[in-house]
């Protein structure tokens, strides 16, 4: 067993259900039940009693919650003891997975003005960046603004709009312009992940796509942890990736060209609703970095 498996145990048991522990973890439920069946497995004792209501402790459960707790609680004591042995007492863990690059360059700058602060990149899971913040597994992370996520166990400040870019293969059709219009776009088969782009972008682009007769272009996918996967895809056929993630920009293989429309998605930081004066130096300089970067239009 693990830590990340107790705290998903905790979150499952606190809810009451792993439809709402899913909405708060940001794993999908069939992830969820393969840590917990697994925890389980290793427990050799049934902890949760699984109904059409949802889920209820077992009295061997009660005691694994307890339990669970307590060793949470000393896990995080025996890091701080590490990290205050190091040579520096101060880390700051920053939260990343493949897809995000919004922190890379901020983190970049903190080290040269820091640097006798210790940086720990901790590699999470897609989509969990939320859970792990607000359960301090790690200090910062980063998101795109979903008004529908629940907000109060972590903050949130505004870093910068991303346009929506339309990436593709360098050589593609499309490569050469300067930027795209809808019917552009709509001539290629075009993937865009559901979770990833606004529902009345959607709509347009189902609306402009079924106008001009090319419906079976648009390929809307849920597999929304495949980004990265789908961009290396593009850059091997004539497949475009619709898009407002800055990480499609980094890709060499890949041209990334904007949209006409003037569509963005709002990117920001997230950390924990008490920062310590370490994180809020972070935050503070990422509000800068990218202060400095939309006045200069190089977003």
């Amino acid at each position: 067993m693990n830590e990340k498996q107790l705290s998903l145990f905790l979150t499952v048991a606190d809810q009451g259900s792993f439809s709402k522990a899913e909405e708060i973890a940001y794993i999908s439920k069939q992830a969820m039940l393969r840590q917990i069946n697994s925890l389980e497995a290793e427990a050799g004792v049934r902890l949760l009693d699984r109904s059409a209501s949802g889920v209820r402790l077992t009295p061997a459960g009660q005691e694994f919650y307890q339990g669970a707790k307590e060793l949470l609680v000393l896990w995080e004591e025996v890091l701080t003891r590490c990290r205050g042995a190091g040579p520096s007492s101060e880390v700051l863990r920053i939260g990343q997975v493949e897809h995000q690059t919004l922190l890379h360059r901020v983190t970049d700058a903190f080290a040269a003005k820091y640097p006798d602060i210790r940086i720990q990149k901790v590699i999470h899971p897609n989509h969990s960046g939320e859970f792990r913040v607000s359960h301090s597994i790690t200090d910062v992370g980063e998101t795109f603004y979903n008004p529908l996520t629940p907000s109060e166990a972590f903050s949130y400040t505004k870093l910068a709009d991303m346009p929506y870019r339309a990436a593709m293969r360098r050589g593609h059709p499309l490569s050469g312009e300067k930027s795209l219009s809808l019917s552009q776009l709509a001539e290629f088969p075009t993937v865009l992940f559901r979770q990833m782009v606004k529902q009345e972008y959607q709509d347009l682009l189902t609306e402009v796509y079924a106008r001009l007769g090319k419906r079976e272009n648009l390929l809307l996918r849920e597999d929304v942890d495949n980004q990265v996967e789908a961009a290396f895809h593009c850059g091997a056929s004539d497949t475009l990736l619709l898009t407002a993630n800055g990480f499609v920009t980094e890709i060499p293989e890949l041209a990334a060209i904007p949209l006409d429309t003037g569509w963005s998605e709002e990117y920001g930081v997230i950390y924990h609703p008490a920062p310590s004066p370490t994180v809020r130096k972070y935050v503070d300089l990422a509000v800068t970095v990218y202060r400095e970067l939309t006045a200069k239009k190089a977003l």
